[in-house]
Parts: structure tokens; sequence; C-alpha cells
């Protein structure tokens, strides 16, 4: 499949134009990154290109060595460049997906760098901000990455400031959490740029009804679903969600929440089958997976990060969980 150069052939002219001209908007395309992330970006600054009645917005698609990338559903993108040392695009943007911690080649990190320093805007879509992080680009920025890989980046860039937002704009950084938040932040590029007006009539036509903003937060699947049951399910969620490291005790949770702790049990029971101390359990067993699976950690920080106090009783508990053992487990997925 071929990449997308906004229903057009490429112009001539690889330049960085001036304002009322050509902007050059750049994909890094990592092994495995998700289709649908690239398509939505692409099909905004399309949709900004056909209400502005000029084409405002070049995009191209960058990989390593100039080959085709292959997407997280099989399917090939041929790319437009390689990482050429002259390339300077307004924006630049890295698109990586599953297993974002292997991304460790010095060429990918020290172009990055390079473009950076020629006064490149860079970005990063879903895991995106891990190789801007290891490039070390994100420091003194504040960044948002997939909700799935948040602990993971937390372990790896502790002093990086990660937020828990859909995504965040600041300066010349742009980073998403992938998915649907793509649009939103790609349709604020766009008002930043060529107004709302144009923004609005881009959103319309891609049937997107609410454009959210850098405030609004990611939701994960267990919140996403609470949500539409029950505000006090969702608030309780919530809490378990965010005091993993610490679990509350469920009297500390139902509280929180305005319920004693038999109203507590009888919420989770009528909504999700599970007592909400299995349900805290569960959340924090997930947890613990993805950093085994995205991060060189220890199983004993592991243990510790996701509320296990001790080695023993996190792998005797994770084997009961998964079927298998922490370290069989992360072996499994190399």
């Amino acid at each position: 499949m071929a990449a997308v150069e906004n229903g057009e052939r490429p112009l001539e002219a690889d330049r960085l134009a001036d304002d009322d001209q050509l902007l050059e908007v750049g994909f890094l395309l990592i092994h495995d990154f998700a289709l649908y992330t690239l398509s939505s970006a692409i099909d905004v600054l399309r949709h900004a290109n056909r209400f502005a009645g000029r084409r405002r917005y070049l995009t191209r698609v960058y990989t390593e060595d100039g080959d085709p990338a292959m997407s997280s559903n099989r399917l090939e993108i041929k790319a437009d460049r390689a990482l050429e040392e002259t390339a300077r695009p307004w924006k630049l943007f890295v698109v990586c997906g599953f297993h974002p911690e292997r991304v460790t080649d010095d060429k990918i990190l020290g172009w990055l760098r390079k473009v950076g320093r020629r006064g490149t805007d860079l970005g990063g879509i879903s895991a995106g901000a891990f190789v801007l992080a290891r490039a070390g680009l994100l420091e003194g920025y504040e960044c948002a990455v997939h909700w799935e890989y948040a602990g993971a980046f937390e372990e790896m860039w502790p002093d990086v400031a990660l937020t828990d937002r859909l995504y965040v704009i600041d300066r010349d950084r742009q980073t998403c959490a992938g998915g649907a938040a793509t649009v939103d932040m790609f349709l604020r590029i766009v008002a930043d740029d060529l107004g709302p007006d144009i923004a609005a009539k881009a959103a319309e036509q891609m049937l997107v009804d609410r454009v959210r903003t850098t405030l609004d937060r990611q939701t994960s699947a267990a919140l996403f679903r609470a949500k539409s049951r029950s505000g006090a399910l969702a608030e309780a969620i919530e809490a378990m969600e965010h005091n993993l490291d610490a679990p509350l005790s469920m009297i500390e949770i139902a509280t929180t929440v305005g319920l004693t702790r038999r109203q507590l049990h009888r919420l989770f029971r009528e909504h999700t089958g599970q007592s909400p101390t299995d349900f805290y359990r569960d959340i924090r067993l997930r947890y613990a997976r993805n950093l085994l699976r995205q991060t060189p950690s220890k199983v004993i920080d592991v243990a510790l990060a996701s509320g296990f106090g001790s080695h023993s009783h996190f792998s005797k508990v994770y084997r009961e969980h998964f079927g298998v053992s922490p370290l069989k487990d992360r072996r499994s997925d190399l």
C-alpha cells in the first residue's frame, strides 16, 4: 500500500515553505505501528487542505531505511523517504505501537535529535513518546502516551512529566495517546494554524461531534465500561487505578464514593460480577503484566509497583490468574 499524499502526488520542491505556502508534516513509522493513527492524522490534514481551498499541508512518510513499514494489522505502508540528513519538516511525528521500549536504534535517535535542532516540532503518537524520551527530547516537557503504556513509561523515565491527558501540546512537542485522540490533536494543530473554522469543517466532515481538548483525560477500558453503568462505580475504579503501588482498603474506597462497604460490594457484584477486592487485584495484575512485558524491571520491582509486598506472593497470585509465572510470561513475549 502506498503512502497517502493528501490524495495527490508529492510536490517536486523539497523544502520548508513560508507561512503562506506548503508545510510538510512528516510521520516516522516504527514497526508494528497502528495504521488507524497514521490514516486519521493524514485525513485531518487532507480535509484541512480541502476547506482551506489550497494545499497547505504535505504529508510524508519516513522509515529508517526507506523500505515499507509493517503496521500492527499486517498492512504495509510505502515510505516516501529514508532518514535524510537534510530533512526539515514543519512537524515530525513518531508513530509507534507495540513494544516501544525496544526502539533503541542510534540511527533513529540521532536523526530525531538533528531534526529537532533544525527547528522542527517533534511529536509522538500512541507510544511515540518512548522514542522521543529515549532520544532525550522530552526533558522539561509534558507528554502523553496510551494508558496501557503509562506504567512502563513512568518506570523508564520517572523524571519526564507524563500526564493522563488525551494529548499534550507543549511548545514544540506534541504527543497523544493514539486512537481517536490522534484526530483531536491534529484538529487542534489545524485550528492553531488555519483557524477554528477550518478545523470545525474538517471535524464535521469526519463526523466528529465533539473535539476534545488538552484538558480531557484518557479512560481505561474498565473505566470506559463503568461510566455507562454507574457514576459511583466509575469513581471507585478510578480510585483503584490511581492507587496501584499502595492499594487502598475497601473502606477507604467506599468512603471516597460515599458508600458503605456493603453497598460497594453490592455495586461491584451487580455491574462486574466480581467483588471489589477481586476487581482491584485484577487491575493490579494487568498493570504488572504490562510492566513485565514493556520494561526490563526486576520481578520484585514489578511486584512492589503493583502493590504486592513480596516476590513469592506476587508469583503465586500471578500464576493463578494468568496460568504462567511472571518470568515465563515475560520470556514468552520476547
